[in-house]
Parts: C-alpha cells; sequence; structure tokens
C-alpha cells in the first residue's frame, strides 16, 4: 500500500553502503519484555490461525505494485495466477492475493464497494475460477483485507465523501465518523454536528503496560471499529468472501493492522475461522509486533520486518556481511526480529508489494541484490529466511520476474525445508556470527535436519565452518558470487534440485 511511515530504524540502514555495524535493537528491546503464554518454549506459544498442523507452509505473494496493469500475453491478473497454478503447488502452500473489491485506486487499496469483486486484477468470475484452481492444486488463497478505511460512493448534503449506500455491505456514517472516536482521513469536516472536529485522535491501545497510538490513512475515511454494528458488518464480509458462492477464500492478510485496535483481528478471526491470517505492521519493534499479537488474543500472526530489517543490515554491503547482526554466536534460539522471541507469530519476508524497485514506500528499498546478475545478496536472504523458523512469504516479482537463478534458488531451498521438516517452531543454534559468517543448525537439538552458512567476499574465511559430521549433513546447495556474498544449505533427505 502506499503509505509512508517514520520508521527510524529502516532509515538508518544502509543498503549497499553498510560500512560499520548498525545497532538494530535500542535499549528497550534488549529488555526482552516480550510476554508470552508459554515460557518453555522459545517460540512461544502457539497461535490460532497460522496455517497447517504442521507449521510448514510457505506463502507466495501472488501480486506487485503493478499487477493492475495485468500480464502480456493474459486477460488479466487473475488469468496469469491460475495459469501459474501447478507451478506454484510444486513450491507453495497458499497464496496472498490482491484487495479483491472494487476500489478508487487501480491497486485496491482504497476500497469502496465491498461486495463487487471486479478489480482492476480481473472480473468477479475470473476471481473465483483462479481460487477454485488453486484448491483443485491444493493451494490456499489469502485476500489481503483493507478495513482501516474506506471509499465513499457519494458526497453529502455537506460536500463530504462520506456516503456508503452500496447494495451490500454499504454501513451508515456513524460507522465511519463518530466525534471523539475516529477521524476523517482528510482532516475532517469542521464546524457541523454531523463531522468530525478538528483534532479528533485515532485512539490508542494497551498491553503489558505498553500503549500505542493508532494511525491515520489520509485518503479516505476510516472505519470506526469502535462501532459493534461496524464489526458486525466486518465479520460478515469476511465470511461472505469465504463462501465459494461468492470467492471462497481461505484466509486473510490485514492491511494497515496499526490504524485500529489489533484486539479487533481477534474477535473478526474467531468470527470468521481463516485457515491463516497475518497483520502488516512495517515496524522494527519486535515488542509492538508481539504485543499485537498478544492484543489479538493469540489469534493473527505479523509480518517479521524487524528481521528482514537485520537481514539488510547484515548483506546490505558486499563488502561485510555482518554475521552478528542476525543472532548471537553460542546460544539457540537469539535471532534478531521476532523469529527470535515467537516464531509461531512471524510471517518472515524479503520484499514486498511495498517494496520493489519503483515503489519503496515502508521506509524501506529493496533488498540488495548483489554484483552479478545472479542478485546473490537476495538469493542469501530468502535462503535465510527459507531455512529458518516462522512461516516465509515469497514476492512474486523475486520469484518469476528478476532472472532464473532466483527462482531456482527460492524453488530448490524451499523444497529442501520441506523435504527437512523445518517448520514454523523450529529450534535454531546459532554456531557463528561475526563480520564475514553466519553459521547456523536448525532442528531438534542433536538430530538437527539442516544447517546454513552465509559468507562474505571470496571463500577465505567462508569455507572454514561446515557442519558436525556426526549429523549426518552432507547434501549441500551453494552459491557463490566473486567478490560478494556466498551461502551454503546443507541437509540430509534428499530433493531434486533444479
Amino acid at each position: 500500500m502506499n503509505k509512508i511511515y517514520g520508521i527510524l530504524l529502516a532509515l538508518l540502514i544502509g543498503m549497499g553502503s553498510c560500512q560499520s555495524p548498525i545497532s538494530l535493537e535500542d535499549s528497550s528491546d534488549k529488555a526482552n519484555t516480550v510476554s508470552l503464554n508459554d515460557s518453555g518454549s522459545r517460540s512461544g506459544s502457539n497461535i490460532s490461525y497460522n496455517g497447517n498442523a504442521s507449521g510448514k507452509d510457505v506463502v507466495l505473494q501472488g501480486f506487485d505494485w503493478n499487477s493492475k496493469n495485468g500480464r502480456s500475453g493474459y486477460t488479466n491478473w487473475y488469468n496469469y495466477i491460475k495459469a501459474l497454478a501447478p507451478t506454484i503447488k510444486a513450491t507453495f502452500t497458499a497464496v496472498w492475493l490482491p484487495p479483491p473489491s472494487a476500489s478508487a485506486d487501480g491497486q485496491g487499496y482504497m476500497p469502496s464497494d465491498w461486495a463487487n469483486l471486479g478489480s482492476s486484477y480481473g472480473p468477479a468470475a475470473d476471481l473465483k475460477t483462479l481460487i477454485s484452481t488453486l484448491h483443485t492444486n491444493s493451494v490456499k488463497a489469502l485476500a489481503d483485507i483493507v478495513i482501516n478505511h474506506r471509499s465513499s460512493k457519494a458526497q453529502c448534503q455537506y460536500g463530504i465523501w462520506d456516503q456508503y449506500s452500496f447494495g451490500s455491505f454499504g454501513m451508515g456514517s456513524a460507522d465511519f465518523m463518530d466525534k471523539g472516536v475516529d477521524i476523517i482521513g482528510d482532516g475532517g469536516k469542521k464546524g457541523d454536528a454531523y463531522h468530525m472536529v478538528s483534532g479528533a485522535t485515532e485512539g490508542s491501545w494497551s498491553y503489558g503496560g505498553r500503549s500505542y497510538g493508532n494511525e491515520d490513512f489520509g485518503g479516505s475515511s476510516d472505519v470506526n471499529h469502535w462501532n459493534s454494528a461496524t464489526r458486525t458488518t466486518v465479520k460478515a464480509w469476511l465470511n461472505w468472501l469465504k463462501n465459494a458462492n461468492n470467492a471462497g477464500f481461505d484466509g486473510w492478510r490485514f492491511d494497515m493492522i496499526g490504524g485500529y485496535d489489533p484486539v479487533y483481528l481477534g474477535e473478526y478471526n474467531s468470527a470468521s475461522a481463516p485457515y491463516l491470517s497475518v497483520g502488516e505492521k512495517p515496524s522494527g519493534d519486535r515488542q509492538m509486533l508481539a504485543d499485537m499479537v498478544s492484543r489479538s488474543g493469540n489469534k493473527t500472526m505479523v509480518f517479521d520486518f524487524p528481521m528482514r530489517d537485520s537481514l539488510a543490515s547484515a548483506l546490505g554491503s558486499t563488502a561485510h556481511m555482518y554475521g552478528n547482526y542476525l543472532g548471537q554466536a553460542g546460544t539457540a534460539d537469539t535471532n534478531y526480529g521476532l523469529i527470535g522471541w515467537w516464531s509461531h507469530s512471524a510471517m518472515t519476508l524479503i520484499n514486498n508489494h511495498d517494496i520493489q524497485p519503483g515503489h519503496e514506500t515502508v521506509g524501506r528499498t529493496t533488498f540488495p541484490w548483489g554484483i552479478g546478475s545472479a542478485g546473490i545478496s537476495t538469493q542469501a536472504g530468502y535462503a535465510f529466511i527459507l531455512t529458518h523458523p516462522g512461516i516465509p512469504s515469497v514476492f512474486i516479482y523475486d520469484w518469476k520476474d528478476r532472472g532464473s537463478a532466483l527462482t531456482k534458488a527460492i524453488n530448490n531451498i524451499t523444497r529442501i525445508r520441506q523435504a527437512n521438516n523445518v517448520n514454523r517452531g523450529s529450534r535454531v543454534y546459532i554456531d557463528r556470527a561475526e563480520d564475514g559468517l553466519y553459521a547456523a543448525y536448525v532442528g531438534t537439538q542433536g538430530g538437527e535436519q539442516l544447517a546454513i552458512k552465509i559468507g562474505k567476499t571470496g571463500w577465505g574465511n567462508y569455507e572454514g565452518w561446515t557442519p558436525a559430521a556426526s549429523l549426518g549433513l552432507t547434501k549441500a546447495y551453494t552459491q557463490y558470487e566473486a567478490n560478494g556474498h556466498a551461502y551454503c544449505v546443507y541437509y540430509k533427505n534428499a530433493v531434486t534440485i533444479e
């Protein structure tokens, strides 16, 4: 979504020009104040609505910022993804699809008529056929749910665009504007009895003694989740989207969850029972993200932006590879980011529609590419998230549009992950974490299924680390770049390598 967030951490990350270590965690983060329900587990307690029982989901983000323009050779974007379904099945368990409703913008992030599933990505009939085809291929479909704000149908008598008299899920003005509770995104109409006055706040929420303010979206009126009638309508719409007669979605990716109290995410998920739910809050503060999950009643995952920030800093320069940015050597389960605290709740990522060339809008730039055409630095980033806990999210732009080397690397490492039983709660023992090398074992202690090393320029000290021979990690998938990054994934159970 095209939105700018003041994320100080991300602005400090020197993509491609990092010459010295950057502190990725502030003192409050180091205090490790996350509240977990299961203190005996490094991953915290398991949560509801985070995929299949095995924990081995890998999600494909099935669109980018320009997908609204379609794909050459296909009538629309939905039909392109439908044609890919058998290929998707070979690597991924779920596809995150774009916002499904009619919208004031082409990308779908200013939705209007929720029940009109015709969009820039294709007509409603093609969306239903796509989801049916994904299901035939044993792939789940996740909808991008934009409920922080909504674009109206008409102006009221005061000239404000706040009339939502759509045939279905129309809501009323009180569901969008409630004095002292929510604010019209454009600042609002002032001076009458029917609209917000200037200075009305978005409200706040608290968890564990920590308080967080909600954000405003400036493009259209905000949805008033404090209103119980609004929440009833949202829940009805989510269940309507799940119904195969309308669309057939299996789960949700919630947009801009920083705009309202996360307790409502738990309410919406309890009512709609998604296969998987993940919320987007592009913050480097893992305490905040953990509190969002906790505040939801442990009923949604969140994207692990802190882990992505750590990776970007670690691999941001080909002159160095700051393994110490990724975790603490000689310890188990100390990866930075949410996966080091509560991996059951974390969806990891490298890039997405808000972090791609030409559209970088959440305080971050596209992940560093590397020196040559193969994108070894980006490959190494994917090698990390695809071998570590949490549920990885792969960006279709990276998977399909940035060259065969990156495509093959993503496919191969995902298959290694799945064949060797790496899941969202896997244990990680970090053996080395220093300038030039990150090396870790993944899996049950004493029976690790996988190991990974990521190194810097050349093979000098990089080749100096191999996993313990007694573990039987005899197979290796290696990618090397002269004067740049290299990585190797060691594993037990064989897979077919492209």
